[in-house]
């Protein structure tokens, strides 16, 4: 009984593990094409960034800044004037995957703010030598990939 319950472990394995494998890797592919080129490397799936310094996020799949102004959240393309300078590249950002993250600010003002100041201490999209990021639109990698897929 036993030699039959062990083959039968095995004969599954080998019929659905590459099954498996195919799902797990598909499960991993996330949003990285929509993640902006100064997003942090690190992060197959992003909802939302959270930029500490402008105590502001970013939508990534709408590709909106949000930001409380004036008593109300503004949704915008652009950062507000007062943040125009700002440089997304080498401020901190966190990953939030919640929807609607902007409505938890309070928590995440105070969870985060030890990340205030913290400049150059994640490596963005655009810099990574990683392919998976190659297709981020803009990467200076990007069309070595395409000339691959030819």
């Amino acid at each position: 009984m036993k030699k039959f319950i062990y083959s039968s472990v095995v004969v599954c394995l080998l019929f659905f593990g590459p099954t498996l494998k195919a799902q797990e890797s598909v499960k991993y592919v996330g949003n990285i094409a929509a993640q902006p080129l100064w997003g942090p490397t690190g992060f197959n799936n992003v909802a939302f960034y959270y930029l500490p310094d402008l105590e502001s996020y970013y939508n990534v799949n709408e590709k909106k800044f949000i930001y409380f102004e004036k008593g109300r959240w503004v949704f915008s393309d652009t950062l507000p004037e007062a943040h125009k300078d700002y440089d997304l590249y080498s401020g901190y950002k966190v990953v939030i995957n919640r929807p609607q993250a902007y409505l938890n600010f309070a928590a995440h003002k105070r969870r985060y703010a030890n990340f205030l100041g913290q400049k150059n201490k994640q490596v963005a999209i655009i810099n990574s030598t990683n392919s998976k990021y190659f297709v981020v639109t803009g990467h200076p990698q990007e069309e070595k990939l395409s000339h691959n897929k030819e």
